[in-house]
């Protein structure tokens, strides 16, 4: 066996969202991992190159899967969102504890879970009206004021969060900013029929601004 290649956050980051859904695609594994499809499609074949993913099946190394939140995290931390949605933040400190660079990946996903579940509670009229639910609905678990505008001509939209009740430690923010993207991609994505929401971030409380600023796009 070769010895292991050197990986760094960014790589921990794209194999986790890989060995939690191989079928990934490139521009879904971006989305997660919060990066460029190109720069996910270069490090993937590099690692691929490198023995460090063994086959796009997925099948990783069995030393570079010990260095990965387990795969049975997810529904753990889903289960527990949901009903410690009243303390996020402490939720959120102990995941980016234990998990570290893997926790904005498990709560991104557990987030889709959430918001997909919401979606299967209701019962929508039309397109505008999801956002409506889905700003009503991050509200009430805690992320502040919530302010959703969209323009149906271009399908795109800005999500802005105000007053979020959390220490401003960058590492909680970053956690929780993916919590919240997971969210509203699974709601939306469920509500409207579509996996081609591109969602990237202006602006964020852990880089030093007083708002969590998201842009989106809706395709399909």
């Amino acid at each position: 066996m070769k010895a292991l290649a050197t990986l760094d956050e960014t790589d921990l980051k794209i194999l986790a969202a890989l060995n939690l859904n191989p079928k990934s695609s490139y521009e879904d594994i971006a989305y997660v991992a919060d990066l460029p499809v190109e720069e996910v499609e270069k490090r993937v074949k590099r690692m691929m190159d490198e023995g460090v993913i063994l086959n796009y099946g997925l099948k990783l190394r069995e030393d570079v899967l010990e260095m990965l939140p387990p795969k049975e995290s997810l529904k753990e931390f889903e289960k527990k969102i949901v009903l410690k949605s009243s303390d996020i933040a402490g939720l959120a400190s102990e995941v980016n504890r234990v998990f570290g660079t893997g926790s904005g990946i498990i709560l991104n996903y557990a987030g889709i879970g959430i918001g997909q579940s919401i979606a299967n509670e209701k019962t929508l009229s039309n397109k505008e009206e999801t956002f409506t639910i889905i700003k009503r609905a991050l509200e009430e678990r805690g992320f502040g004021e919530v302010f959703i505008e969209f323009d149906p001509t271009s399908s795109s939209g800005r999500i802005l969060l105000k007053n979020m009740p959390f220490p401003k430690e960058n590492q909680i923010h970053e956690v929780l900013e993916m919590l919240v993207k997971g969210v509203f991609q699974g709601f939306v994505s469920k509500a409207l029929k579509t996996n081609k929401i591109s969602l990237s971030k202006e602006r964020c409380v852990a880089k030093g601004d007083d708002v969590c600023l998201l842009s989106f796009r809706i395709e399909g």
